[in-house]
């Protein structure tokens, strides 16, 4: 198949042709490559007749002409984003000005290719690419469409992951995410290689998950399971922010959403409080339950920032403030007598945490929504929800 197409493609380019502008077009195929598609033929070494022409005589100008491969959770047999069986994350790039990644200010959209592993015994070609017939690969628009990008045609390595792999197949297909390449992939490093122009390239099968959660991180799990119970929508139904801070706000509405989302009876005694935002009913549940008292002088202050020991403070008075040993046994910077010494005892003896390093907690240090999310985790793991909280 793949030595049919390629005959077909030649024999298109050599091919005598009675019009002058097929003619003109044929002689200047080169330059209209990079006058169409500058930045594709700039950064990935497809032909010219590639670039332009594309697999199964797609016309010029449909996704399967651009140079670019197709998106692994288009393909029906996987459906993920993540590289399928007999693929490796072979290079990454970045794509600026997306929107799609944005949390308080621009950030980048991360692309990875996935290649095809090569057989064993197989050469390796230019560029760190075996030869064909060394892969499953056939290459083609994804479902024959050219409505569809290509997969298994691409034959490029951008080669800052995996680089003891010395030698990969043909792209696959690629993954997109808002996680920095080697947070992603730890065989990924931090080599940076830009292209703007796949910035808007999209699939709606992109949008089923937090494209900011890494598929392996310590926070995963939690994180999916939050999602799964109703407990967080995430800042949008892409993003679920893992390193920003949790506002107290955010806290306390993640407790209620645990909770079953009780109605109180009273609304929020805090000035600052607003009825009409989001937490208004979250913040009133936590003060007739005892979780909070707020900050002082009538105020909760849902904006700013919660801390470490504040999460653990919050659930040890949903579980009736049990005794503990003092956390300054465990932890050195847990202060004997503090208010939130007892809490953290006992959120150690119960497995809830295992601080930040040896024998510290960090009981001041601004908590993340992902450790949020393994604390609420660990807690309901551990069998410790009180009566009322939703199964």
């Amino acid at each position: 198949m793949r030595g049919t197409r390629l005959v077909e493609r030649m024999r298109r380019l050599v091919a005598p042709d009675p019009t002058r502008r097929d003619l003109l077009e044929r002689l200047a195929l080169g330059a209209t490559a990079l006058s169409v598609a500058p930045v594709t033929y700039a950064l990935r070494p497809v032909t010219a007749t590639a670039a332009i022409v594309g697999p199964d005589q797609c016309p010029r100008g449909s996704n399967c002409t651009d140079g670019y491969t197709d998106f692994c959770c288009a393909l029906s047999s996987w459906g993920r984003n993540l590289c399928p069986p007999g693929t490796v994350v072979a290079g990454w790039w970045k794509a600026d000005g997306s929107g799609f990644c944005d949390i308080d200010g621009p950030r980048p959209r991360y692309y990875l290719d996935c290649n095809h592993v090569c057989d064993p015994g197989c050469d390796c070609g230019p560029g760190g690419i075996c030869d064909e017939g060394c892969t499953a690969a056939d290459c083609a628009c994804l479902n024959d469409d050219c409505n569809n990008r290509q997969i298994d045609c691409v034959r490029f390595r951008y080669g800052q992951c995996n680089q003891d792999i010395p030698c990969v197949g043909p792209i696959r297909c690629r993954i997109v995410t808002c996680v920095p390449p080697w947070v992603w992939d730890p065989s990924c490093t931090t080599a940076v290689a830009t292209d703007n122009g796949t910035r808007f390239h999209d699939r709606a099968c992109l949008h089923e998950g937090f494209t900011d959660v890494a598929p392996d991180a310590w926070y995963t799990g939690a994180v999916l399971w939050m999602a799964e119970r109703g407990i967080t929508t995430g800042f949008d139904d892409d993003l679920f922010g893992p390193t920003e801070p949790a506002t107290r706000a955010q806290l306390v509405t993640f407790l209620w959403r645990y909770a079953g989302r009780p109605e109180p009876a009273e609304p929020a005694p805090f000035d600052d409080v607003d009825p009409g935002r989001y937490h208004a009913r979250a913040v009133a549940w936590a003060a007739e339950s005892g979780l909070t008292t707020g900050v002082g002088d009538g105020l909760f202050a849902p904006d700013r920032s919660a801390g470490r020991a504040e999460v653990v403070a919050m659930l040890h008075r949903w579980v009736g403030s049990p005794p503990a040993p003092p956390g300054s046994a465990v932890f050195d910077d847990v202060e004997v007598g503090s208010w939130y010494d007892t809490a953290v005892g006992w959120a150690a003896e119960v497995g809830l945490t295992t601080g930040v390093a040896p024998r510290v907690f960090g009981p001041t240090l601004v908590v993340t929504r992902a450790e949020v999310a393994v604390f609420l985790h660990r807690f309901d793991t551990a069998g410790l929800s009180p009566a009322g909280a939703a199964p």
